[in-house]
């Protein structure tokens, strides 16, 4: 062989010389003369980690969720993963410890624990160094550790793809920290628990568990097992209070635990007197002086960029219990895109829910983390620019609301004014009634909140012009509770702001709350407030409607009087020009008229006050009118054109979302229809509106059974 040969020989063997997937010791030379002796350690096997820490013995319900977790996994044909995802403090970490502790027979290969929260520092999360305390658990030697992550990524999948174990990664903040520990193939499974949702782990197969707060009862049930003493069960009132201060979130009932454990004397309503303050709430919930709570939420907050941790601060400063998309933009001066992207890293990151579509809210412990990061960075300057912005966003679509539902009736707030510059959302006619019914339903409780916020600022002005508008939703679904607490927070600021009128109009539609609450010495003195300061405003029309408001308190205890109050404020409509107010004050005339037995002159009285409300375009109250013709009509035998009257009224209320008039309606017409089968529909619909009222329909029920031959 030449020596060009040699060279390509050397060349072919130098390539060869490769070695792949050694385990043990190897010879690579080019020729060896005499004996090679190699000194090598046994076979490594891989050892039986049991890294995962140990639960809590005192552990309350999650049995849907540990079945969910059950099905996953025992489906040991291929590698698993399921995400246990919730808020902080909610018992992720705590139910997946509980989970593994319960199936450890399951998994008799080993069970890997890797903390991702101790591994990250300001540069990221060292995942490598996660990895590699995996492999030293699985027995390898350090030397035998990759230093790269892809390198111990490949390793450790090598070293799981037989058996069956399961690895647990508490705390993950990024998909990307999943995949590394993830075996190509075998049996096993990997459990991780994020505060976020990680939406793309579920992209990618996960099986996704939600872990949400403990309902009240498991509360109770968990503060009971963390003391142990019998002091929970000692006073359940206090008890519950205590358990609905920590909202369901197990970190906190643990705290509220400790310190009820750590001061023997520290009765259970004594820690409830402290927790039923919001603003202190957080605070209460420390021990050795360390604020737990906030700590699990700071956690989450300082995650957030700049711009979502801004919003977040924001929503924080907003007393309501649900927030609504469209306020967002108003609230940040951006647009609707721009909004939803600084709102999704609040819900990917469980700060936030979104309860139905474009509604968020917080959880109520979360919601006080919020306000107190809020209190502490943002500036005074800005707490009030949000209610500023809170009351521009709603007061005038209040008002367009009031108007859709309303018509042109008496009021005193200027709503020219107030909705000027602003579109209205809803459609003229029924379709806009209904609308504007809905929302004011839906935003029920944050408007109510609003009127408390304002009134906390001094925004006098803003109080009683929302107190007049919510009247078209008492006045059409009966929130007495509700009513009440706005009209007097509106009238006492329509005080204080030196505007009598408004006042007067508060105080006289609130007493209708007062009178169907059973309160008539509080009606009365409403009616009597409302007298001396309608009088004092010196407007006819004013007066007019305070006395048919009189009128209505009277018709419960005094129909001749009520006869006479109604004839005054048709008297006083008349002179003030309101063909509006005649036709109102003729309406409840007729029925006072029929209550104090003239009932030939009530029916014609109010085939009279149909006519004149219809002639004003006042379909709501023409629809009443109709109610009462039919009962009137119903009294007079006349009984084909009763039902007709009824059944028209009930459609009109129906279409329009005046749940309150359509019972009515269908109330009169079930006594129209008498025993028959064509009164059942109406009773059930009766039945059905009033359970969503709250009311009481156990008689009701007896009727339709009655009706139905149903036990």
């Amino acid at each position: 062989m030449g020596q060009q040969d040699s060279r390509r020989s050397d060349e072919a063997f130098e390539v060869q010389n490769v070695l792949s997937g050694a385990t043990g010791s190897a010879v690579q030379a080019g020729s060896v003369t005499g004996d090679i002796v190699i000194n090598q350690p046994p076979a490594v096997r891989l050892a039986v980690p049991d890294q995962v820490p140990r639960t809590t013995p005192r552990f309350v319900n999650r049995v849907h969720e540990m079945t969910r977790i059950d099905a996953v996994a025992g489906d040991g044909g291929s590698p698993q993963v399921v995400l246990v995802s919730g808020m902080a403090g909610v018992g992720k970490s705590e139910i997946v410890r509980k989970w593994v502790a319960r199936q450890r027979e399951a998994f008799p290969d080993g069970r890997l624990y890797v903390d991702l929260a101790a591994l990250r520092t300001p540069d990221g999360t060292a995942v490598g160094d996660g990895l590699a305390e995996c492999l030293r658990a699985l027995g390898v030697d350090e030397a035998q550790i990759p230093s790269t992550l892809t390198g111990r990524s490949s390793l450790f999948r090598t070293k799981m793809a037989d058996g069956r174990r399961v690895v647990v990664l508490d705390d993950v903040t990024e998909p990307s920290h999943v995949a590394p520990f993830v075996p190509g193939g075998g049996r096993s499974v990997v459990l991780v628990t994020s505060n976020s949702k990680l939406v793309e782990l579920t992209l990618d197969g996960a099986t996704v568990v939600e872990l949400a707060p403990l309902t009240a009862d498991e509360g109770v049930q968990l503060l009971s097992r963390l003391c142990g003493d019998g002091r929970v069960e000692a006073d359940p009132e206090a008890s519950a209070v205590v358990a609905a201060a920590c909202a369901g979130l197990p970190v906190a009932l643990r705290v509220a635990a400790a310190r009820l454990l750590a001061r023997r004397h520290l009765t259970v309503a004594a820690l409830a007197a402290e927790l039923v303050h919001e603003e202190r709430r957080l605070a209460a919930l420390s021990v050795g002086g360390e604020q737990v709570v906030s700590v699990v939420f700071d956690n989450s907050y300082r995650a957030l960029d700049s711009d979502a941790a801004a919003l977040y601060r924001v929503l924080g400063l907003l007393p309501f219990p649900h927030i609504a998309f469209d306020l967002v933009p108003e609230l940040l001066g951006t647009s609707a895109e721009r909004a939803r992207d600084l709102l999704d890293p609040l819900v990917q990151a469980n700060l936030l829910d979104e309860r139905a579509a474009d509604r968020f809210a917080f959880h109520d412990l979360v919601r006080l983390h919020a306000r107190e990061c809020a209190l502490r960075e943002e500036p005074p300057s800005r707490q009030i620019e949000v209610l500023d912005q809170a009351l521009h966003h709603y007061l005038p679509r209040l008002c367009h609301a009031d108007q859709a539902v309303m018509g042109n009736r008496l009021r005193v707030a200027d709503h020219l004014a107030l909705t000027g510059g602003t579109a209205n959302p809803f459609p003229d006619g029924d379709a806009g009634r209904r609308q504007a019914i809905d929302w004011m339903v839906a935003e029920r409780a944050n408007l109510l909140a609003l009127v408390r916020w304002a009134g906390r600022e001094g925004r006098d002005d803003a109080v009683w012009q929302l107190a007049e508008a919510l009247t078209a939703l008492y006045l059409n679904r009966r929130y007495l509770d509700d009513w009440t607490e706005s009209a007097e927070a509106g009238a006492r600021a329509a005080r204080r702001a030196g505007n009598p009128a408004a006042e007067a109009r508060l105080r006289s539609v609130v007493s209708r709350a007062y009178t169907d609450l059973g309160e008539h010495d509080r009606a009365e003195e409403e009616l009597r407030l409302a007298r001396e300061q309608a009088c004092r405003a010196g407007d006819a029309l004013l007066s007019a409607s305070v006395w048919e408001f009189t009128g209505r308190h009277l018709d419960q205890t005094d129909p001749a009087a009520a006869v006479e109050a109604y004839q005054r404020a048709m008297e006083g409509s008349r002179v003030a020009g309101s063909d509006r107010g005649v036709a109102l004050a003729m309406f409840f005339l007729a029925r006072a008229l029929h209550a104090a037995g003239q009932h030939t002159q009530a029916l014609a009285t109010m085939r009279q006050a149909h006519e004149a409300l219809e002639a004003v375009g006042d379909s709501r109250m023409a629809g009443r009118a109709l109610i009462g013709l039919g009962a009137l009509r119903r009294e007079a035998g006349q009984l084909r054109e009763a039902q007709a009257d009824l059944e028209r009224a009930a459609g009109w209320f129906t279409a329009a979302g005046m749940t309150q008039y359509e019972a009515e309606a269908r109330l009169t017409l079930v006594d129209v229809l008498g025993d028959t089968a064509a009164a059942v529909p109406h009773l059930e619909r009766v039945v059905e509106i009033r359970l969503a009222q709250g009311a009481d329909v156990t008689g009701l029920r007896a009727v339709l059974r009655r009706l139905t031959g149903t036990p």
